[in-house]
């Protein structure tokens, strides 16, 4: 009897998985082909100041920071921060502003802290240098087409726009972690930027690409409010809406350059945010395993224990593994065919990393070992 009921209530979940899997195909083709008007605007090229905190050497790092020194924009600035005099992400910014000495740049060695959150220690030390009345804050990963600044600033000129934050899609992927983590990114990640936000009004921000107004930093102290928070770009987001402004999810798209992850970082990566989205809502990382059918539909599959649930099994993953491949492919993804095979493999390893914030609570981050608290604060922890 209790068997029964637990095969009911896991069917009904997968049901429901599948369902909200069709819904997320479906919003994402909206938003991504639906049309933006022009704002028009006397003010339409206000200068900007571009926020680069660095660490280390990304995959194609030179690349993606180049592609910052050729936007289309007649007036920005790039400050690039690191906290180590030694970091190999130095060398490149200096070879880069020999190469292009018409772009405004400047580089920042600071290990000052604020916090315990690193990028934002980083983030702190470059904004003291910004001289625009807009900043754009942008990760080391990420490389943008030449337009990029112009969209962006398009949508921060709608009326009542506090926040601008784009899609982006993980590419050039070369190896099982980066793979799967490219995977996850182009679809999970892409297609419920757009899916929360039109169901549940909850605009999520993403910190690899946001504009925000100088002046909603200066209020926060130049970042000093989210020192020790690990969720910093939810909570500025949150911040903005408090504030009765709008986030705006730009559809143009960004690459993160994930070329060779070991598993392990993937892992370790998803295992973090993970623990911070439980520690911003336990009751909503609760239902987020409803996205997750091919999961859920494992112990289904045990307590069945027969040729019947192997096929329910095959006919779930194929399924939820063709939706997922479509929003790859609504965003441009780059990843093949026979990529796509790792999807069930990749959801079941998402589905056990969705486990374990229930069990323990710290977090390992650039090097450092934390415990995360309600609402993603940090608390150092002594090896």
């Amino acid at each position: 009897m209790i068997l029964e009921l637990l095969t009911a209530i896991l069917y009904g979940a997968i049901i429901i998985g599948l369902i909200y899997s069709f819904i997320n195909t479906f919003i994402t083709f909206i938003e991504m082909y639906k049309h933006v008007p022009n704002y028009k605007a006397s003010s339409a090229t206000p200068a900007i100041s571009i926020l680069k905190p660095l660490k280390g050497k990304d995959d194609q790092l030179e690349l993606n920071l180049q592609s910052f020194f050729e936007l289309d924009w007649p007036k920005y600035e790039i400050l690039f921060g690191v906290s180590d005099r030694d970091d190999p992400a130095i060398k490149i910014v200096k070879e880069l502003q020999e190469k292009y000495p018409h772009i405004d740049t400047k580089l920042i060695i600071d290990s000052s802290r604020i916090g315990l959150n690193p990028k934002i220690n980083n983030l702190h030390n470059i904004y003291r240098e910004a001289k625009f009345k807009y900043i754009l804050i942008s990760d080391s990963n990420v490389r943008v087409k030449s337009g990029y600044l112009r969209e962006m600033m398009n949508a921060m000129l709608q009326p009542n726009v506090g926040l601008v934050t784009t899609t982006f899609r993980g590419t050039n992927a070369k190896n099982i972690g980066s793979l799967l983590e490219n995977l996850h990114l182009n679809t999970f990640v892409a297609g419920n930027t757009f899916t929360v936000n039109k169901l549940f009004r909850k605009p999520i921000t993403i910190g690899k690409s946001m504009l925000i107004k100088k002046q909603i930093v200066e209020k926060l102290n130049g970042f000093a409010t989210f020192a020790d928070y690990l969720a910093e770009d939810h909570l500025l987001g949150l911040y903005i809406r408090k504030s009765g402004m709008k986030i705006f999810h730009s559809t143009h798209i960004i690459d993160n350059v994930n070329e060779n992850w070991p598993l392990e970082r993937f892992i370790n990566r998803h295992l973090r945010w993970a623990k911070m989205r439980k520690n911003l809502n336990i009751l909503h990382y609760a239902v987020e395993v409803l996205a997750n059918p091919i999961f859920i539909a494992l112990p289904y599959v045990i307590i069945r224990g027969n040729s019947i649930g192997i096929m329910h099994f095959i006919f779930i993953a194929l399924i939820k593994s063709l939706l997922d491949k479509t929003i790859a492919q609504i965003i441009q993804s780059d990843l093949k065919w026979y990529h796509y095979l790792l999807i069930p493999f990749k959801d079941i390893i998402i589905g056990i990393i969705w486990l374990l914030p229930f069990v323990d609570n710290r977090v390992n981050w650039r090097g450092s070992v934390f415990k995360i608290k309600r609402g993603t604060r940090l608390l150092p922890v002594t090896r």
